[in-house]
């Protein structure tokens, strides 16, 4: 199936998004500080949330360990990782906690400036 422009222009920020997560962070895990380049960029609040997805505020760098593997990992232990949001986090959370409810629908002209908003 061939990608719509849309489609290509989501992609583009997914990948940028999770760049800037990282870099961001210094390239180290947020929680174990574990910088061995299989870090991952984790959203607070889903993907499908449009209001959200591109926000580096929802967005946290983990290794693979933190974020789907340990007991004590974003995907496993979703309460930790809350409890960890409140302590490591507090700003960001009360950010998402507020606006989540929220529905954006994104134009093409939208999703094109906020590619060139996260490039810079």
């Amino acid at each position: 199936m061939k990608k719509t422009e849309r489609d290509k222009i989501t992609d583009k920020l997914d990948k940028v998004w999770a760049e800037v997560v990282k870099s961001k962070a210094g390239y180290k895990c947020e929680v174990c500080n574990l910088s061995d380049g299989r870090l991952n960029a984790h959203h607070i609040e889903g993907r499908r949330n449009l209001r959200l997805r591109w926000d580096l505020r929802n967005g946290v760098c983990l290794c693979s360990g933190c974020h789907m593997f340990r007991k004590e990992s974003a995907h496993q232990s979703p309460e930790w990782f809350h409890f960890w949001l409140e302590e490591c986090r507090w700003e960001d959370l009360q950010y998402i906690m507020c606006v989540r409810n929220e529905i954006k629908k994104w134009s093409i002209e939208e999703l094109q400036i906020k590619l060139s908003e996260l490039l810079k």
